[in-house]
């Protein structure tokens, strides 16, 4: 995917990679007032490099898939002050649904998850068909839902790879999607990974929601 630029004055775009969607799907998602986040999706994510624990030796697949996936949900839930979405989303009211995620995090087939090198990001078509696999509660229905899709966690570039998908959550058709690059950082696997959302969190703070809103209108 070619890197984005904006094409405005005054911003640009921190760690937004591509960006796909229609003119009515861009409508839908800035014209609401609220959003639905699903959480992190890690159920076809690449592991790339070394993805061992902290003493260098390996960790199995199933392990980091049991122990860390939906954990690093928790913290991203827990610790919203950091994770703050209401913010990066230019002060929507953010509401959170993360049952058909947390699912599919341990579901996950970890027999193709680890890779060398680098893969080419997920097919947008597979991103779509994991989206229609999710429930949305009452309380979500007709409403704009927010998920972020892992592709990749890149050991050798201390970083993390991510689909910033908004859907509608009745149709389940995606409206807006944000291919992103976020440098992870922190003490541990866990709070390391994380520390790519929040650096995903940080850059759509900063500019890149407004990236995404002003290509909208072009």
């Amino acid at each position: 995917m070619a890197v984005c630029f904006s094409l405005f004055a005054g911003s640009k775009a921190k760690c937004t990679i591509d960006l796909k969607g229609s003119k009515a799907g861009y409508e839908m998602v800035f014209s609401a007032d609220s959003l639905v986040f699903f959480g992190v999706d890690y159920s076809h994510v690449k592991l790339i490099g070394d993805h061992g624990n902290v003493s260098g030796s390996s960790m199995p697949l199933d392990y980091i898939r049991d122990t860390y996936f939906n954990s690093i949900n928790e913290v991203v839930m827990n610790e919203q002050k950091k994770f703050n979405f209401e913010k990066a989303t230019g002060g929507k009211k953010v509401s959170y649904d993360f049952t058909s995620v947390l699912a599919a995090n341990k579901s996950a087939d970890t027999k193709d998850m680890k890779a060398i090198t680098a893969t080419k990001p997920l097919d947008l078509n597979i991103v779509a068909e994991m989206v229609k696999g999710y429930s949305s509660s009452t309380a979500a229905k007709g409403s704009v839902g927010m998920v972020l899709i892992a592709d990749q966690m890149n050991k050798f570039e201390e970083a993390a790879y991510f689909y910033i998908t908004f859907f509608d959550t009745d149709s389940k058709k995606l409206l807006l999607t944000a291919y992103v690059k976020g440098k992870a950082g922190g003490f541990g696997y866990r709070n390391y990974w994380a520390g790519a959302i929040a650096s995903v969190v940080k850059d759509m703070t900063k500019s890149d929601w407004e990236y995404w809103q002003k290509s909208a209108k072009e």
